[in-house]
């Protein structure tokens, strides 16, 4: 099965702000207000996910236990002028799995969503193979938003 890779920008979100502006040490109000939606919506969405398939986050290249939060949180969603952003990958599944590589995963991931942030801190993406039960779901949870297809990078 191939890859597919959907990318959420926050605009999705947060509709009345512009989100090329998000920095996770801005404390502008406007900035924070948007910031709290897009964690919220963050730990709702992958909550919702995991009690659909029963599933658990995983830290992609470590078997140290990862939780919701380390998802949706500042560090890994927004960028910071003053430390950047460092790339880092989940994976969730039903168990954890050390891939050790994307391509790995890419080959073997039986259902799991590889989620990475963005280097820009604008959006999150959701790596899934095609027409899995995975891809349908995020499909049917996300048929209102515009989404971005992201090219699955195995690097």
């Amino acid at each position: 099965m191939s890859i597919i890779g959907i990318g959420i920008d926050y605009s999705n979100i947060c509709k009345d702000y512009n989100t090329a502006y998000l920095d996770r040490d801005n404390t502008d109000p406007a900035t924070s207000k948007c910031m709290k939606q897009v964690l919220a919506w963050t730990k709702n969405f992958i909550s919702e996910f995991l009690e659909s398939f029963e599933y658990e986050v995983h830290n992609f290249s470590s078997s140290v236990p990862a939780t919701i939060e380390d998802i949706a949180s500042k560090r890994f969603l927004f960028y910071s002028l003053e430390k950047e952003i460092m790339l880092q990958s989940y994976v969730i599944d039903n168990k954890y799995i050390e891939y050790g590589s994307l391509s790995a995963w890419a080959e073997n991931n039986n259902d799991s969503i590889l989620v990475k942030n963005d280097e820009d801190g604008g959006l999150i993406s959701f790596f899934v193979s095609e027409n899995s039960k995975a891809h349908l779901w995020l499909i049917d949870k996300l048929k209102d938003f515009s989404i971005d297809e992201i090219e699955f990078l195995a690097k």
